[in-house]
């Protein structure tokens, strides 16, 4: 699972004052907290992409007759969108550890509500939670999305999410750490 990636990459940093011998090495806050998070997304966009062509391609050839290939409207903006709303969602752990310090708070927070809450709020609240992170940028993954949220538009509001989350967590970093 991805975001157990962004909030597991970031922790170690908080464990027995390892954030003070990063800092010692990178003093500049800004520096740090942008190669941190630039790593955390290169290795999550490169692991979903590889994961998302590799299972649409697996699981295609135990289709048969029925399977579609990437020429497919939406199969191929499926699997990049995929790698897209995998690297978003472990941007917005990576970010919400360094806010929170603990990948464990991160990850029992996020996969409650990535796998329960979500729904929960889907089903009574209906339109609100079509912008939730989770749920908006699961509409690429349809190869016909259906809602208010576009397949791109999810993303954009997934994006935004993770950014928000980075956001707080540099001024986190900034105002608090160390």
């Amino acid at each position: 699972m991805i975001p157990a990636d962004g909030a597991t990459a970031v922790s170690p940093e908080y464990a027995n004052g390892a954030l003070r011998i990063s800092l010692a090495a990178v003093p500049r806050r800004g520096l740090f907290y942008a190669a941190t998070t630039a790593i955390v997304a290169a290795a999550a966009l490169v692991v979903g992409l590889a994961t998302a062509f590799t299972t649409f391609l697996v699981g295609q050839a135990f289709l048969g007759e029925y399977a579609i290939g990437l020429g497919e409207p939406g199969a191929l903006r499926a699997c990049v969108g995929a790698g897209i709303y995998l690297t978003l969602m472990a941007l917005l752990a990576a970010g919400l550890t360094f806010l929170l310090r603990s990948a464990v708070l991160v990850l029992s927070l996020l996969i409650p509500f990535i796998l329960i809450v979500s729904f929960v709020v889907g089903d009574v609240a209906g339109g609100a939670a079509a912008y939730l992170p989770d749920r908006a940028g699961q509409q690429v993954l349809y190869q016909t999305p259906a809602g208010d949220v576009g397949p791109w538009t999810g993303l954009a509001v997934t994006a935004l999410w993770a950014a928000a989350a980075l956001l707080a967590g540099c001024r986190a970093v900034h105002r608090r750490d160390v």
